[in-house]
């Protein structure tokens, strides 16, 4: 089990960093336009794919309705529901991605900032089990530091907050700086 922990502490910590580091060079040589309608195609084709999976969803729930197998019922109806929530999710983007990009005066993005709040927080503190960690901001003999849909809370010292937040607090960073290394 050691060995595994350790594959998978190397993984996080030496090839990880290099893999994100090669994305952002390939994604550095297309333009912006490019970029975003490729984007705005991989969205489209997912949510047609989970379009077509909810419909097989739906029948298969209708066809289980008239059947005892509650179980079963309810594992069909659980995974409808996420599918539906993945399309809100995936058409929420097409919609942002079909407004003009903002630039502020500090040369970051809307889409700059969303992609560092969906940044992985586990690619930023080591996660010990059932979504929980030891706060880097208090000393914790014990993992108190919680992590849900990318937000991150601690029972201990009640801190709260998303990637950027913690980036900027754990490593003293501006707001600017700390969205630019979540990219």
């Amino acid at each position: 089990m050691e060995c595994i922990a350790e594959a998978l502490d190397d993984f996080k910590s030496e090839i990880m960093p290099k893999v994100r580091d090669a994305i952002n060079a390939l994604k550095a040589e297309y333009p912006d336009d490019f970029k975003r309608s490729a984007r705005m195609g991989y969205l489209k084709g997912r949510m047609t794919d989970l379009i077509e999976k909810s419909f097989y969803l739906i029948a298969d729930y209708e066809r289980l309705t008239g059947v005892e197998d509650i179980d079963s019922r309810l594992f069909v109806g659980e995974q409808l529901l996420g599918a539906v929530k993945t399309i809100g999710k995936l058409q929420d983007e097409v919609i942002h991605l079909r407004k003009p990009p903002r630039k502020r005066k500090d040369d970051i993005t809307d889409d700059d900032i969303r992609r560092a709040k969906e940044y992985p927080f586990e690619m930023l503190i080591e996660i010990e089990g059932n979504r929980m960690a030891r706060c880097p901001f208090h000393e914790d003999h014990d993992p108190s530091f919680s992590i849900k849909n990318n937000y991150g809370y601690c029972f201990g010292c009640q801190w709260k907050g998303d990637t950027i937040s913690f980036l900027m607090q754990k490593e003293g960073l501006s707001f600017i700086e700390a969205v630019r290394q979540l990219q």
